[in-house]
């Protein structure tokens, strides 16, 4: 493959700016967030841009990519979908904005859509959103999940009477803005599907209603993977994996990850579970039982300037991973790098 980028393609669209999170249609279709770099004495009253690129690496270099950028967007992520092929990314306030073949841009944010109030007039916001089985959900606070059905078109499951259940001694709701999920979500198919949040928050839906999963740990609770094998992974804050499914699970191996460097992402890929962070990727060393950085046991690993949030193509035949720097490929047989910031800084 050539050079993704040449040097004024580079400026145009990503000098300036650093990768936060990353999306994967295809080997050739990618989708990317990337976040105005900032210095101490910029604007405090006005937050960085947030910038969406899409590339399409097999077209002409003049027509790979296209992008667009805001301001009002914060901690945003983004998923992509088939049906129809398109990338979407949410921020924490429900803000969308979506990039497809016949258009780019924002839509109406999903509290713009529906009533995403929780308790007591408090207003719900968006942790993360995902693909599952072929559709977009974006995963939110008190246990809210949204699917996405088509541009400025989202439904909250609770209003198909699929919603996941509330403690019924709910008293004072800011007490369990963090010890109730969501924080990630994945399926094996649309009857099974689990998602995972707050202290030791886990259920699982079976195509009618959520079930809840006991797992002994209070700890908070950040990614769950649905993996080929049958077994459903999941990551406490500090790093540390569980695996089981229903209300059987075992603590598979330890961690002690510090702030920044625990998993937001979770894949199983090539036989292998892969944890993706802001700070690097992550993996088992199943002799040792302990989480450690995958440079420890893949030798042409990316490093994490390029390396670190990650997604699998829907066919299930790709892995990309985006460091703040950079992005790399995985085929199933070795890692490729992309392209690196640092092949466009002179010395």
């Amino acid at each position: 493959m050539e050079e993704i980028f040449d040097v004024p393609l580079w400026e145009k669209y990503i000098s300036g700016y650093t990768f936060y999170d990353c999306a994967i249609l295809s080997e050739y279709e990618f989708g990317f967030v990337l976040v105005e770099e900032r210095d101490d004495d910029d604007d405090a009253d006005t937050g960085p841009k947030t910038r969406f690129i899409a590339m399409k690496v097999d077209n002409p270099i003049d027509s790979r990519l296209t992008g667009s950028q805001t301001n009002a967007f914060s901690k945003t992520t983004i998923a992509s979908s088939e049906q129809p092929r398109v990338y979407i990314a949410v921020d924490t306030g429900s803000k969308v904005h979506s990039i497809h073949s016949e258009r780019k841009g924002d839509e109406k944010a999903i509290d713009r859509v529906l009533d995403m109030s929780t308790y007591n007039g408090m207003l719900g916001t968006i942790r993360k959103v995902v693909r599952a089985v072929g559709e977009v959900y974006a995963i939110g606070s008190f246990r809210k999940i949204y699917r996405r059905i088509d541009m400025n078109q989202w439904i909250e499951l609770g209003s198909e009477g699929k919603g996941v259940p509330m403690p019924t001694d709910l008293t004072s709701p800011t007490d369990f803005v963090f010890t109730l999920g969501f924080n990630d979500m994945s399926a094996f198919a649309k009857n099974d599907m689990y998602a995972v949040g707050g202290d030791g928050d886990v259920w699982r839906f079976d195509g009618k209603k959520w079930h809840n999963c006991p797992i002994p740990t209070n700890a908070s609770l950040e990614t769950v993977c649905c993996a080929e094998n049958g077994i459903v992974y999941i990551t406490e804050l500090n790093g540390s994996v569980w695996a089981g499914r229903t209300d059987q699970w075992e603590k598979i191996a330890d961690a002690n990850l510090t702030a920044g460097f625990h998993p937001v992402d979770a894949f199983w890929f090539n036989n292998r579970l892969y944890l993706g962070s802001q700070q690097g990727i992550f993996t088992i060393d199943e002799k040792k039982k302990k989480v450690v950085p995958l440079k420890e046991v893949e030798e042409d690993a990316p490093n994490p300037t390029n390396g670190g949030r990650i997604d699998i193509s829907p066919d299930g035949r790709f892995m990309l991973t985006v460091g703040p720097y950079g992005a790399c490929l995985h085929d199933g047989t070795k890692w490729r790098r992309l392209f690196s910031a640092f092949d466009f800084v002179e010395g």
